[in-house]
């Protein structure tokens, strides 16, 4: 009933911050009064800016002659099938073909029109035995020096087609001195303008509703002296916090929503959403994309600015704090205009780059994959992080009392020792563990496939380990020892009754049947699935696996993952996670972290492992709470790794069992499904009656503070 009723104090303070904000004046103003206002002036630039940079979105060019004669003749040169430029080139420029309108000035001058704007390009022909054309173009004015290009272009390619009938008559063994085609590889094409002006409007939307509210609802209720009377309130100062984060997004959102409906109305009353989008249809994918990505970059400014804002003193003070983040936050937005700039390496994890690329991927129609997963967990990381740096800062007697503290403060050990990390110190941890992990692994992947040849199969092993111990193994301890948190209670360090290393040694070796089946079933579905490719890949590295000793082998795929990685999901998330969830919530959120991390591998974007991992944590984190403890969750990760390693090792000893041992691809023979499944069961069965006489010792290992 507590949790109840604590969800619904937190959703009445919701609804108050967000009531207390929408009702401001200068909220609705940035919300509704400055789009109506904005984009109509945007609108009217950018149709300036086309007018006088060549782009034209009807792609038409208006020539001026001063006779009927010449328009007539140049009419017949322009629709001549051989002034048309080669398949080939017209695909290179988007495969349409510009057109002209050919139109005679009032006053017989083409050129007089051409100095009063009423054309793009002037057009004189003296008429001889060959027609002489004198093309005028305007200096400075990049439409019309377009308009000329092609023109010249167009009678060029009639020159040079009749030119070349010509010499085919005259002689018969003619040949061209050259023949030209035009090839592109590489797999990123022309980008629409959509997809190059959209991340920078996304930045400027979403950073402009966020800044005002999250100054209001931090510094200046600090300023206004109710910060007190809310701090005495009886909800846990996070929870404060989060409402207000809540108020910050959703004013965010709904500034970037209507500047997003704004700006696409205005653009189609003025007839330039075409030019933008590069198609007649309007773009319902692109704007369902847009949204979506709205929600990623209102939850990320929101964090990030009330981090900031909950340090400053005063409204003068949190405004001086956020003037250089919005003007870096522009730097990121002109990558989007940049070529060549990848959503790779690096890049995919750099605060508000990542976001910004992925959206320039999305609208383009063509992204990475692994750079997404990457840009989306990694900024959900941040945003994490900054919340929890936030809720350290917020209502902080140090802020709200004195200047004598600096922000340096806030990295400073705690006096106090605490059983278990809480869910911001979580929180912080997995925003260090997203990017060092997919640096750890990309830069491992990039190390073999750079030396693979010169690094022998042993070494490459314990770079594996290395690379495990550096992320889920460093990562936590550093941050149990910052956050001074007892070893033994945030580890989960307890020895449980020793009747259940039999149930988990039962379940390792179960499981492996029900992995098996997960990933064939969600391979029916479309879900992941090897390709040939892949399993060739494979396959040769399970013979290049047999050239190891055992022992080294189990280190690295059974002894330090089992070791390692529970420690860090089963031990310090789990831990962490359970003092404010219930045994489901955290058994299944550990759970799902522990998929994600084995799917985002290297270069590699590996979704067929997310199920049957999943699956996995779902089995460990049974486990973990049943027991209250790490270390039967070590064994049966250890069993279940080694037992398959070794299967895989000395997969032609068991070639009497049938194909299902080496096809990877299909069913399990029922028999087997069921056998495995029966000893998994049996196992799962003497964990539950070994733990059943210490259910209480169990839930207070669950939730510490009880």
């Amino acid at each position: 009933m507590s949790g109840v009723l604590m969800r619904s104090r937190i959703f009445r303070l919701c609804q108050k911050e967000l009531r207390e904000t929408i009702r401001d004046r200068r909220t609705v103003m940035t919300l509704l009064i400055m789009p109506l206002l904005l984009y109509p002036l945007l609108s009217m630039a950018l149709n300036r800016f086309l007018l006088t940079s060549g782009a034209s979105p009807t792609n038409v060019f208006v020539i001026g002659v001063a006779t009927q004669k010449e328009g007539e003749l140049l009419r017949s040169f322009l629709d001549d099938p051989q002034s048309q430029p080669p398949s080939s080139i017209a695909e290179s420029s988007g495969g349409g073909i510009a057109e002209f309108d050919i139109r005679l000035t009032e006053n017989g001058d083409a050129v007089e029109a051409l100095n009063a704007n009423r054309c793009d390009v002037a057009v004189q022909i003296e008429f001889a035995e060959t027609p002489h054309f004198t093309i005028t173009s305007f200096r400075g004015d990049a439409g019309s020096q377009n308009a000329r290009r092609v023109l010249v272009e167009r009678l060029q390619w009639l020159r040079s087609n009749f030119a070349q009938q010509v010499a085919e008559v005259v002689a018969s063994d003619y040949r061209p001195p050259a023949e030209v085609s035009v090839a592109e590889i590489g797999q990123q094409g022309e980008m629409p303008l959509l997809a190059t002006i959209v991340p920078l409007v996304l930045v400027l939307m979403t950073i402009t509703g966020a800044v005002y509210p999250a100054i209001d609802l931090t510094a200046g209720e600090r300023e206004r002296g109710t910060m007190e009377s809310l701090m005495a309130s009886p909800v846990p100062r996070f929870y404060v916090l989060f409402a207000k984060y809540i108020a910050v997004v959703i004013v965010a959102l709904l500034t970037a929503m209507v500047n997003l409906l704004a700006m696409f109305t205005t653009l189609w009353l003025s007839g330039m959403l075409q030019f933008l989008t590069g198609d007649n249809a309007f773009p319902w994918i692109a704007v369902l994309q847009i949204l979506g990505l709205l929600i990623l970059f209102s939850g990320f400014f929101s964090a990030l600015l009330l981090c900031l804002t909950s340090f400053a003193k005063s409204f003068k003070e949190a405004q001086a704090y956020l003037i250089p983040v919005m003007l870096l936050a522009l730097a990121p937005g002109m990558l989007s205009l940049m070529p060549g700039v990848e959503l790779s390496g690096p890049l995919a994890i750099a605060p508000l780059i990542s976001i910004v690329l992925l959206a320039r991927d999305l609208l383009a129609g063509a992204f990475n994959p692994v750079g997404a997963l990457a840009a989306v967990l990694s900024t959900m990381g941040y945003a994490a992080a900054a919340l929890a740096v936030a809720s350290r800062l917020f209502g902080n007697d140090a802020v709200t009392r004195t200047s004598e503290q600096s922000i340096g403060s806030f990295f400073h050990r705690p006096q106090k020792v605490t059983p278990v990390p809480s869910v911001q110190s979580a929180a912080l941890m997995l925003a260090l563990l997203v990017p060092i992990y997919f640096m750890g692994s990309n830069g491992l992947m990039r190390f073999v496939q750079a030396f693979g040849d010169q690094v022998s199969m042993s070494a490459k092993f314990a770079l594996n380990i290395m690379t495990l111990l550096l992320t889920f193994g460093l990562v936590p301890l550093v941050a149990t020892w910052l956050g001074r948190h007892r070893y033994r209670t945030t580890f989960r360090l307890r020895m449980p009754p020793m009747f259940c290393f039999v149930g988990v040694v039962l379940i390792g070796f179960g499981a492996w049947a029900l992995a098996h089946e997960s990933f064939v079933v969600a391979k029916s579905f479309g879900i992941g699935g090897l390709s040939d490719e892949r399993i060739t890949e494979v396959l040769g590295q399970l013979a290049a696996i047999k050239q190891v000793p055992v022992g080294l082998l189990l280190l690295t795929f059974a002894v330090a993952p089992a070791v390692i990685e529970e420690l860090c999901f089963r031990g310090f998330l789990f831990s962490s996670f359970s003092r404010v969830m219930s045994p489901v919530q955290t058994i299944v959120l550990t759970s799902v972290l522990f998929g994600l991390f084995h799917v985002l591998t290297g270069n590699a974007l590996l979704i067929e492992r997310f199920i049957p991992t999943t699956l996995l944590g779902l089995m460990l984190g049974w486990i973990a709470y049943r027991t209250g403890s790490v270390v039967p969750g070590m064994v049966m990760h250890f069993v279940h790794n080694g037992w398959l390693s070794l299967f895989g090792r000395y997969s032609e000893q068991f070639d009497f069992l049938g194909s299902a041992v080496d096809n990877q691809q299909a069913h399990l023979p029922w028999l087997w499904i069921v056998g495995f499944t029966a000893v998994g069961a049996l196992g799962a069965l003497i964990v539950w009656w070994s733990t059943r006489a210490s259910d209480i010792v169990d839930r207070s290992a669950i939730h510490p503070q009880a």
